[in-house]
């Protein structure tokens, strides 16, 4: 059986279909950003340290492979 939507039942006219005010708008983002679930100060922490750590791993392996096919390529032109 399907649930009932809890989205508003506002009646939208033709011509402004998809349109809102900006004060509206304004008002349903905090309504959102208080329902929102922020993590703590350890946990932002700790997943910045893995975002560090991976971008400098992708980036010895990307450099590793650009080295490997640089010597390649030049070896095979050359």
């Amino acid at each position: 059986m399907a649930r009932a939507s809890t989205r508003s039942t506002r009646s939208i006219s033709p011509g402004a279909a998809g349109r809102i005010s900006p004060v509206t708008f304004l008002q349903e983002t905090a309504s959102e950003l208080r329902k929102s679930v922020w993590p703590s100060r350890e946990e932002t922490a700790r997943l910045t340290m893995v975002v560090i750590v991976l971008s400098v791993v992708a980036s010895f392996f990307l450099g590793g492979l650009d080295r490997i096919f640089s010597e390649t390529f030049s070896r095979v032109i050359f």
